[in-house]
Parts: structure tokens; sequence; C-alpha cells
């Protein structure tokens, strides 16, 4: 059996000997690994020696985890988040010495993401308008739209989100502070929140038209499809569920913001009556499966999306952001099992074809060599 190496950030890294590495399921790793004959080894970047191609890494072994020095896998599947210049040097100098990192950077910023959606033209009519998020992109969005959403361009799990609406000859933004519940701040068009300026210019947002999401049970919701590499080394819906806002007000879906994760099976048939299952989840499947491959085709090394799909009352889709770390405990949430297992399973699928492939890559070199 070969080694495949995971990288995971330092917080889940230092909780693994105590069997404590949260919403991360170092068993579900184990046993998709084991199913295509790889072993899976917990590294840190940081713990990586380049020059002489070893590694320190957690190993599971006689139902424990113990630490040991390694051979560097040839593969490693990136879980881990890494912003500094010298990380992006050492990313660098591993793929120099041929080791193949899978989801090499898994954050980009959202407006880079949108921008090279858009240069797809089937994606175009599935993009909410976008810009960054100015003094002067916010007026020009608020005399074209009546519901915008500003997050920063770098967020995760809906941080930081602000939701801008029209309230006849007023403009409303809510948003939640530091510490605190959520507030509203009313105000004339021209003359922004103090506040407001100062945090867009402090960190990169965006400002996104708003889509009318539609309703279950007087909540909205959105879907998120994770889209994975697998066994073929192609794109695949893995699976999708729906994630609802805690309330008919919030505008927020995230579940780690007080949303719910439900199935679609449970929500399509009242929710949309009139279209059939079938034909509605083969449209999503079709769109985030584009957006996949429009991604990968920029970016490279990518083979794990978590994509947010909008979509309103009359069946309309919009891809409202794409992340690259996808967090898989939804499906969990969600009471979908095989696809939470599924979601393990791809990745370590893919180690295998790349494995595969590189090792086909050797032996033909080597049969060339030999003629």
């Amino acid at each position: 059996m070969e080694h495949v190496g995971i990288l995971l950030d330092s917080s889940i890294y230092r909780r693994i000997p105590h069997g404590r590495t949260g919403q991360e399921s170092l068993a579900q790793y184990e046993l998709a690994a084991a199913s295509y004959n790889l072993i899976p080894c917990y590294m840190r970047l940081e713990d990586i020696n380049v020059s002489a191609g070893t590694c320190r890494a957690y190993i599971h072994s006689e139902n424990r985890y113990k630490l040991d020095t390694i051979k560097l896998p040839y593969i490693i599947h990136n879980r881990a988040m890494y912003f500094t210049t010298a990380s992006h040097h050492k990313m660098a100098g591993l793929i120099q010495r041929g080791i193949l990192i899978y989801n090499l950077r898994n954050r980009y910023k959202k407006v880079q993401i949108h921008k090279l959606l858009s240069r797809n033209p089937e994606l175009v009519p599935h993009l909410p308008e976008t810009e960054p998020a100015t003094k002067q992109s916010i007026a020009r969005m608020m005399g074209k739209h009546s519901d915008l959403i500003i997050k920063p361009s770098n967020g995760s799990i809906g941080s930081g989100v602000m939701r801008l609406t029209q309230q006849s000859a007023l403009w409303q933004l809510t948003f939640h502070p530091k510490a605190g519940k959520w507030r509203q701040v009313r105000f004339k068009p021209g003359r922004l929140p103090s506040f407001l300026p100062a945090r867009i210019a402090r960190k990169e947002h965006l400002i996104q038209q708003r889509i009318p999401l539609a309703t279950y049970e007087d909540r909205p919701f959105d879907l998120r499809v994770t889209v994975q590499r697998g066994m073929t080394g192609e794109w695949g819906v893995t699976g999708m569920f729906a994630k609802l806002a805690a309330s008919k007000d919030a505008f927020i879906t995230n579940v780690a913001r007080g949303g719910s994760a439900m199935t679609v099976d449970r929500i399509f048939p009242s929710v949309f009556p009139y279209v059939a299952a079938d034909k509605l989840q083969s449209s999503i499947h079709h769109l985030a499966l584009t957006a996949a491959h429009q991604l990968s085709a920029e970016l490279p090394h990518i083979a794990d999306l978590g994509i947010d799909l909008g979509i309103t009352t009359a069946g309309e889709l919009y891809l409202i952001e794409c992340n690259g770390r996808d967090q898989r405990y939804g499906f969990r949430k969600a009471g979908m099992p095989e696809e939470w297992a599924r979601s393990y399973r791809e990745p370590m699928a893919y180690g295998r074809y790349l494995l595969d492939q590189k090792r086909s890559a050797l032996l033909s070199k080597t049969s060339t060599l030999l003629q």
C-alpha cells in the first residue's frame, strides 16, 4: 500500500492524538483510502523537509495515531489554508520535486472566481451582477438593484456578510457587529453609513446583486453542490443539499451561522410542484459541472469544490460562489451519510488515479529508453 499525504491546518493537526479533529473525519479518510490501497498520513507544511524528501506525519496504526518520519508521499491532498509567501514558495518547491498536490490552493478571491466564470458565455446568464465594493460601485449598484449583498472577497461561512435593501426613499444596511446581535442602519441615497467606506477600504469586499431565493416553510434556501474529481480523473457531482436560513428574515444560509441542512428530496416537491424533480436536478448538476470545468481550465490542481447555487421560485439557477475547501459536514447534518462518506472517498480515489497516471508515465518513459 502507498501513502497519500493530507495537509491539515495546525489547529486540527494538534488535536489528532486526542481524537478531536472537529468536522474533519480522519476515520472516513482511512476507510476511503483503504479501498484504493492507500494509507493516509496527516501532516503540516512546516513538517516537510523538501531537500531531504521526508516529512513528519501521523499515521493510524494499532488503534492510535503514531507520529513518524516518512518518505514524502508522491501525492498530497491539501485541506489547509496557506497565505504567506514562504508557504507558497515551499509548495512550489514540492511541485518542482515532482510531488503532486491537488487543491494546491483552496481559497480564491470571490471577485476572481466571478471573473473566471464570466469568461464562459454559457455561465454568464447564471451569474448575479458582481463588482469589487467601492463607494462608487456601491452607488452604481444601488442605482440598478433594490437588494444587494456586500461581503468580504476572502471570507467564508457567512462571516462579515451585509445586506443593503431599498425601503421607499431610504436604504437599510443590515450587518453584524463583532459583538452583539444583527443591527440595521437606515440612510438616504448618497450618504452611506460612516463605517462602511472604512470597512471596505480596510479589507477587500465585493457587492453583488441579491438573488430572490425560493423559500421552504417561509425560510430562504440555496443549494450546496459538491463537485469532485474521482477515480477517472473527471469531475462528478458527489451530492447536494439545501441550506436554509435560520428564519424568514435571515439572508445567510450557512449552517455555521444558524442555518439548517436538508435534502432536496424533502424540499423540491412542495417548492417546485410543477417541475419534474429529475429535470431540475439534472439542470443543477449540469451548471455545477460546467462551472467546475471552467475553473479547472484556469486554476491548476483543483479537484474539490463546494458550489453554492441560488434558486428562485421559478426554478432559475444562479452561481453565488465556489468554495475550494468544501465543508463536508453539511451532508451529515442533512441526514445523508452515504454522500458524506463519498465526499471523503472521491478525493482518495483521485489520489489513486494520480498515482496510477504517474506510474504509467514512468513505465512508458522506461520502455522508451530501453528500445
